[in-house]
């Protein structure tokens, strides 16, 4: 007999449910815009290469891989939009010197990002493309707070580190850099320690990492540790303060911003600033975003690109 059991992690939607991510999502594309930002609509199946190429191999280990039966090959359910934003960028509009782009579609996750939570998502977000250093990061951080406002969210907050710090806090170290980001994002000291006791370091580096797996990752985390550890830090420590005082005074509304460098990016083809959006009374981050320059290179369009993402259907659920 054919069974009908559900897929853990993936649900149906109906009746008041569906309604109400057509009616946010509508809310969000609208914002983008008016903001100028033009939607694209990706297919939901891309050639593995385009998913996992370069800066995007760290989405290999979500990324769901079949054989096609028309024969076109081996496919892939996308994981996430942004590297298809860079393809689309780096081939059909390789002409435009800046592109604003915005999308909203499914992704597919091989498992959830946390324990009993959805495989299937609803990627809503923008990419700037085009726009270098400080100019693109802030625009792009104005569009993630006006989102969390527009979806209901009083008093939010943006939380902003760098990757930088952490490539130079780790800097020789055997151990790839997905391995530190899973055990800060963890918050997991102890984990933490023993990693360290396996690598060459100097004691300044491992008090840093531990402080920043304890919780002291803000403003003073970063100016103590400053002239510390080496140059890129200092250079990485530099671009956060100056970019969150920059934000900060210019935000709208009720949003604050702080510097929080134990911010850790959902995937890791982030190159320089990263955010997070915070509410009160979540748990978790309601979106993700931050500067992705590598990942364009990858695709072989050497060009600057920042953006932010969230799933329309955990937002539902937070609001």
């Amino acid at each position: 007999m054919p069974t009908h059991k559900p897929i853990i992690g993936l649900d149906d939607a109906f009746g008041s449910r569906a309604r109400s991510l057509r009616t946010m999502q509508g809310k969000m594309l609208s914002l983008y815009e008016a903001s100028g930002y033009e939607e694209v609509i990706p297919p939901i199946l891309e050639r593995p290469d385009a998913l996992k190429s370069g800066a995007g191999r760290f989405l290999a280990d979500q990324t769901v891989v079949f054989s096609d039966p028309a024969g076109a090959g081996t496919l892939a359910i996308r994981s996430d939009m942004t590297p298809q934003i860079a393809r689309i960028a780096a081939t059909r509009l390789r002409s435009e010197k800046v592109l604003k782009l915005c999308y909203s579609g499914t992704v597919m996750l091989a498992r959830p990002d946390q324990r009993g939570g959805s495989r299937q998502q609803w990627q809503t977000g923008v990419e700037c493309l085009g726009v270098a250093g400080t100019a693109g990061d802030i625009e792009v951080m104005h569009l993630a707070a006006r989102s969390m406002l527009a979806a209901g969210f009083t008093t939010p907050v943006l939380q902003v580190g760098h990757i930088g710090l952490l490539k130079a806090l780790v800097a020789g170290c055997d151990a790839p850099l997905d391995q530190w980001t899973v055990l800060l994002a963890r918050r997991s000291p102890d984990d933490l320690a023993t990693l360290m006791n396996d690598e060459q370091m100097s004691e300044t580096a491992q008090e840093a990492l531990l402080q920043l797996a304890c919780g002291n990752s803000g403003k003073v985390w970063v100016e103590s540790f400053t002239g510390k550890i080496n140059a890129e830090f200092d250079l990485a420590a530099a671009e956060l303060l100056a970019l969150v005082g920059e934000v900060g005074e210019m935000m709208e509304g009720s949003v604050r911003v702080y510097a929080d460098a134990a911010i850790m990016p959902r995937f890791l083809y982030h190159s320089g600033i990263l955010f997070a959006g915070f509410a009160d009374g979540v748990s978790h981050a309601i979106l993700h975003g931050g500067r992705y320059d590598a990942m364009m290179k990858a695709h072989g369009r050497d060009m600057p690109a920042t953006g932010f993402s969230c799933d329309l259907w955990a937002l539902l659920d937070a609001v």
